[in-house]
């Protein structure tokens, strides 16, 4: 891009322990297989997966001190994240999630142990907030509690805001804010959660994303794992299958997804666009043992989809 926007993430910084089965995945017993640490939380992977697209990214979220958080701090000052202006903790331990994979590289089960974000002392963190920030996108995930959300749109209007909403259960955390959303991505069961709206058919899909732009979203995109995604606006709700991949981790995809979104826009780009860059995104992570696939980069510097309709 000959001029990139800043781009500024509120969210989170976690550690990644993931465990690979040797074989077919057996519950109520031991498992064979090899562990991965890595950097991960979902703020962290979409900053540095945008910062592989070339943007000039700041990550603004909360560490610890214990081991991990320093080594989670380092991984960030050396991947260019620029994260001066997150709040740093004493006497705290780094957030971390665990995550057991079944034998088609698929999350059969995870644990969030996120305590620095789910008992952090809110006004702490707003008071903490910078006082101006230049970025064009403000992207938001709700590890965030709602009130901290409704901080952030209310300190920094006139934003490009993007939202992810991470899990079920926590994207019930974004319901105040949607009227200020310009780009929503959730998932399936994360949007029936947040809507009320249970899917049976494709017709309940379009149900879904009116629900949406009613509510203020400009632009929503619904991902539907092996189904693909389903995204539109007020003048348009179209479908979109994946692209094809070798799974080897599933975590991240959501994260890259959410970058590649930015990404398109960033170009001006038709939202069928930023859905097929998006997937994309998503089809190098997964077949990559971490949560972000540096080599995501090559989708900006080859002759990708996008680059293709503009000729």
């Amino acid at each position: 891009m000959s001029k990139k926007p800043k781009i500024c993430v509120f969210g989170a910084a976690n550690v990644d322990i993931t465990g690979f089965p040797d074989t077919e995945l057996v519950y109520n017993d031991a498992n064979t297989g090899h562990m991965k640490t890595a950097a991960g939380g979902v703020g962290r992977n979409i900053a540095e997966n945008l910062k592989y697209l070339d943007f000039e990214v700041e990550l603004i979220s909360i560490f610890g001190d214990d081991p991990l958080s320093d080594f989670l701090i380092k991984d960030c000052q050396n991947k260019g994240l620029y994260i001066d202006r997150s709040l740093f903790l004493k006497d705290m331990p780094a957030s971390t999630f665990i995550a057991v994979l079944d034998d088609h590289n698929d999350l059969a089960v995870g644990i969030s142990a996120m305590q620095l974000y789910d008992d952090i002392d809110e006004d702490l963190f707003i008071t903490n907030f910078p006082g101006k920030i230049e970025a064009e996108y403000v992207v938001l995930e709700t590890n965030l509690s709602s009130r901290i959300l409704e901080a952030i749109v209310e300190k920094y209007p006139g934003k490009k805001l993007v939202l992810d909403t991470v899990s079920g259960k926590k994207a019930l955390r974004a319901k105040s804010v949607l009227k200020d959303i310009y780009i929503l991505k959730t998932n399936l069961l994360e949007a029936e959660v947040l809507s009320g709206i249970k899917i049976q058919n494709d017709r309940d899909l379009k149900k879904l994303i009116y629900f949406f732009l009613v509510k203020g979203v400009t632009k929503v995109f619904i991902t539907l794992g092996k189904q693909g995604v389903i995204y539109g606006t007020q003048n348009l709700i179209e479908k979109q299958n994946p692209v094809p991949a070798t799974v080897k981790n599933t975590t991240g995809a959501g994260d890259s997804f959410v970058a590649g979104l930015v990404y398109a826009d960033a170009l001006h780009k038709s939202v069928r666009d930023m859905a097929t860059f998006g997937m994309q995104m998503a089809a190098l992570t997964v077949s990559h043992h971490e949560a972000v696939n540096p080599d995501v980069r090559n989708l900006v510097s080859s002759s990708d989809a996008l680059q293709e309709r503009q000729n």
